[in-house]
């Protein structure tokens, strides 16, 4: 074992995310099945109208006759009344452009356009749950580009079934470092015999609210970081109030994991399932007396260990908790190698207090990673 150096504090420790509610409920989707009945065409779709731009013509159909099977009769209807820019009804006029500009740019819920596989509009709650900077950076891309592969067949298969029988699809969407999130969607056809082209109305769905669910991760379901400090807590206060370290020579060992690879994984966008195999392996084998968790930095997970022999026993176990991350993950006949670096603190000596056991075990994995990674280092030795 190496001597660590180079104290710090915890400062870098990212604050947590606050939980976003529920979108509030939207009158998005009435109003737009109801655009047929009102021969509404969202061809002008294809390009972006902001609301401060002229109206454009050529987003409006102004049909001359109407074809025999229409569910409406436009010659009959005094109310209907086309124009050069837009339909009115009665005395209120539509220009469609505003219409699709106002109605969509401000609606909470994630507004996308999909034309022949590629995206025409957006929204900015789109934007957001996709991390794109602007429309510049989303228009004309695949839409399956921000879709997380394990749901690309979901999305293939079950788009037509969305759009012919006024059903739902969830769709996993991709989050910056390799993170998903769930959205179900509603889906609106645009009448087109050029293109095949639709509109997807979503919204994010977050887990069962429930008094523990602010301690488990979402991804991988493991306690998290906080759920970690307090069982870490809760052992060093046993130790501390037992009687005296004395009746007690087993060591308490804080185990810090980092995966030196995450951000090749990110790439792919199949962080979740290699996660989720990973630490099931992991969690089936693991001594069952450890505490498995999720870090505040997607790329890092805890392994508290409340009781180990000795430096030798500490150095198996390490060993064999690195071994478990890095053993090949198969999927779709692929196999993925994490590689970890691990940092090691130990109570009661170096660490004196769960607070400096945290501090040494992060010390240390940066120290592994500062001298190349895919090594353990153990603080104060």
């Amino acid at each position: 074992m190496t001597q660590q150096a180079d104290l710090s504090s915890l400062e870098y420790l990212e604050a947590p995310l606050p939980v976003q509610g529920f979108p509030q409920p939207s009158a998005d989707k009435s109003l737009l099945a109801e655009a047929d009945k009102y021969y509404i065409n969202f061809d002008g779709l294809e390009d972006r109208f902001p609301s401060s731009s002229p109206v454009n013509d050529s987003a409006v159909t102004k049909p001359t006759s109407l074809a025999t099977d229409s569910p409406r009769d436009i010659a009959a209807d005094t109310t209907l009344k086309a124009s050069s820019q837009g339909y009115g009804f009665g005395d209120v006029f539509i220009p469609l452009p505003e219409l699709i500009e106002k109605f969509f740019r401000r609606s909470s819920h994630p507004v996308v356009v999909v034309s022949d596989d590629k995206i025409v509009y957006c929204n900015t709650s789109f934007l957001k749950l996709v991390d794109a900077n602007s429309e510049e950076d989303v228009y004309n891309t695949d839409f399956l580009q921000y879709v997380s592969s394990e749901y690309w067949n979901a999305v293939a298969e079950g788009i037509g079934d969305v759009l012919t029988n006024n059903k739902s699809i969830i769709i996993g969407m991709k989050r910056p470092h390799g993170k998903i999130r769930k959205t179900s969607y509603d889906a609106i056809y645009i009448p087109d015999d050029k293109t095949f082209s639709f509109i997807l109305i979503g919204e994010s769905l977050r887990p069962k609210s429930s008094v523990v669910s602010g301690l488990y991760d979402e991804e991988t379901g493991l306690p998290n970081y906080y759920l970690l400090e307090d069982r870490l807590q809760v052992v060093i206060n046993n130790r501390s109030t037992g009687g005296g370290f004395s009746f007690n020579k087993r060591l308490v060992s804080l185990v810090c994991i980092n995966l030196d690879n995450f951000d090749s994984f990110a790439r792919l966008g199949n962080t979740e399932i290699i996660f989720k195999r990973a630490i099931s392996r992991v969690s089936m084998v693991l001594n069952k007396q450890y505490t498995l968790a999720r870090g505040l930095q997607p790329q890092q997970f805890w392994v508290l260990m409340p009781e180990v022999g000795d430096d030798s026993e500490l150095a198996s176990e390490c060993e064999k908790i690195k071994g478990l991350f890095e053993e090949p993950i198969t999927e779709n006949f692929t196999d993925y190698h994490l590689i970890t670096s691990v940092g090691v603190g130990i109570f009661p000596e170096p660490a004196t207090s769960a607070k400096k056991l945290i501090e040494h075990a992060d010390l240390a994995v940066k120290k592994a990673i500062k001298d190349g990674g895919n090594r353990i280092v153990y603080f104060g030795y």
